[in-house]
């Protein structure tokens, strides 16, 4: 497919918000697809590389400024003037070239194909002068493309496209243009981890195909998830007797194959070069050829839990590993085994996934398993909760002894209590620098939760009082690379950022796109473990209001 072809159906889905016109669109969209079917899924999601795909293209706003200047013969600050003008850096490109000062002898038609090839070139580039390289190869990449595909190219190189494609309208697009199951569909996606891959085996296989598609070794299943409750009476109440520490920690998913350790994380991100010391725990402690076992990574100091925070420094390490592994030590605490020896487990029991994991595993002191009580009393269930508490970890887990493994999925099966259970998960989309003393760090922050129906995030409210200097410099440091545009102080970012958030109260309001607003919110710690997908969701802060008008 011309690239040009699925520009024009990128430009019919950005006039509309209409979730059914939407996936008719996608649908279309996808019958028209040939051997690049997997490419079309990707980038009409905005995604250069698949997800379990560990590549990235490594262009930053600025290097898209540097590139569409070059390329029209504009000046640097008049396309940054055009994008904090249009608030879209890929209409901002579209503008220029449609009337850009250089020309060129005319472009050739780029195929996806193609595309693909030159995304994979621009993510081998490394190293000194690689940042030149970038530009001059987006620079090639946008001066072979008309207007209209600039638009798109340019949302694509900065993986933002901005349309509102999510998980489900791909998933429902896939099912309708190949006549499958969305149930299967959704599945099939939540063993692989990638929904071009989905599309092309539901139309060459058709449903067949996707009740076929099982785990596989080193690419990570997507984590089951769990729902809250309130007690532990409303966990045995919903059929969940085990009872397990909920720990502050990095949900860590471990892949062992012939010898070969990998570690995933529950966004799928590969950080078995950040964690050497959980690969030579698991070597020492773990007996069998190959599985999948799932546990969480807590910090210690002195035989005392770290909070979640001192950990998650290790997660995007790139440098100084060893002396990171020294001074932020890690336990992991195994509870699941969902592949073993070439036997798929998702469908047991977790009574029965529980003793297969204890079959193959040697506990020593870096690796342990996740103590558990197995109980209907809810007050045996208070004093284990109790003692997780005093102990420093943020509650319990509560599970259901007799449930399979749902990959991806929130399902009455795992439910988890904490005392301050009402608090969200939300994406930091925006901030403001702050005054006087505080100009050098970003400090009021503009949060979002998410449309499950079409991944558009959803403003709700600003968090900006209760912070330390210490935290300011953190967040500015971490959020600054996502800086997509600014006017004044105002700055607009990539969504990249999960926090928790606690909030005093919760209230209706036009102000923001959710409909709700969040009154004195307050960061309760930073979510780097967690991608955007998932944050909470619309329907959550529907619930909770409900149950919040409720008790007025």
């Amino acid at each position: 497919m011309e690239f040009e072809t699925l520009a024009h159906y990128l430009e019919r889905l950005s006039g509309i918000s209409g979730r059914l016109e939407m996936t008719d669109i996608v649908t279309e969209l996808l019958n028209k697809a040939s051997d690049d079917l997997p490419l079309v899924v990707s980038y009409v999601q905005g995604k250069p590389f698949p997800p379990w795909d560990r590549r990235e293209l490594g262009i930053a706003e600025k290097t898209m400024v540097k590139a569409i200047a070059k390329a029209t013969g504009y000046t640097e600050d008049n396309v940054e003037k055009l994008i904090a003008k249009t608030g879209d850096t890929g209409i901002a490109a579209q503008e220029l070239f449609d009337k850009k000062v250089q020309t060129t002898l005319g472009y050739r038609k780029l195929d996806l194909d193609e595309i693909a090839a030159e995304f994979g070139k621009l993510a081998s580039m490394s190293g000194s002068g690689s940042a030149d390289r970038k530009i001059r190869h987006t620079m090639d990449l946008l001066n072979n493309a008309s207007a209209l595909e600039t638009k798109y190219l340019a949302r694509l190189l900065l993986s933002e496209m901005r349309l509102g494609v999510g998980e489900g309208i791909m998933r429902d697009a896939i099912a309708k243009a190949f006549n499958v199951d969305p149930v299967l569909t959704e599945r099939a996606y939540s063993m692989v981890n990638d929904y071009g891959e989905v599309a092309s085996i539901a139309r060459d296989k058709g449903e067949r195909g996707l009740r076929a598609i099982g785990i596989r070794l080193f690419r990570p299943l997507r984590p089951m998830l769990a729902q809250m409750v309130h007690s532990t009476q409303e966990a045995i109440d919903n059929k969940c007797t085990v009872f397990e520490k909920k720990f502050d920690g990095m949900r860590a998913q471990v892949h062992v194959k012939d010898g070969k350790v990998r570690v995933f994380t529950r966004r799928l991100d590969d950080v078995t070069t950040q964690f050497p010391d959980i690969v030579a725990a698991v070597e020492k402690g773990v007996k069998c050829e190959n599985c999948i076992i799932e546990g969480e990574a807590v910090a210690y100091r002195e035989g005392n839990p770290l909070p979640f925070q001192r950990l998650s420094r290790r997660i995007k390490r790139k440098y100084d590993i060893d002396e990171m592994v020294k001074s932020i030590p890690i336990k992991l605490f195994l509870f699941d085994c969902m592949y073993l020896n070439g036997e798929n487990l998702l469908l047991t029991s977790l009574e029965s996934r529980r003793k297969s994991l204890e079959s193959i595993v040697a506990e020593h002191g870096a690796l342990i398993l996740s103590p558990q009580l197995v109980t209907s009393n809810a007050a045996e269930a208070d004093v284990f909760y109790k003692a997780a508490l005093d102990e420093g970890h943020e509650g319990v887990m509560c599970k259901n002894l007799e449930a399979e493994y749902k990959p991806g999925s929130r399902v009455g099966y795992m439910y988890k209590l904490k005392p301050v259970s009402e608090s969200l998960d939300l994406v930091i989309v925006g901030a403001e620098w702050g005054e006087g003393r505080r100009t050098k760090w970003l400090g009021s922050f503009l949060l979002a939760c998410r449309d499950p129906d079409t991944n558009e995030l959803l403003e709700i409210g600003r968090m900006g009082t209760g912070l330390k200097d210490e935290q300011l410099q953190y967040l500015t440091d971490l959020l600054k690379p996502d800086i997509l545009e600014q006017k004044g102080k105002s700055v607009r970012l990539r969504p990249n950022l999960v926090v928790e958030v606690g909030y005093q109260e919760m209230q209706k309001s036009p102000t923001y796109a959710s409909g709700y607003a969040l009154r004195f919110p307050k960061l309760i710690r930073m979510r780097e473990d967690r991608g955007i997908d998932e944050c909470d969701t619309v329907d959550r802060v529907d619930d909770l209001y409900a149950r919040f008008v409720k008790k007025k």
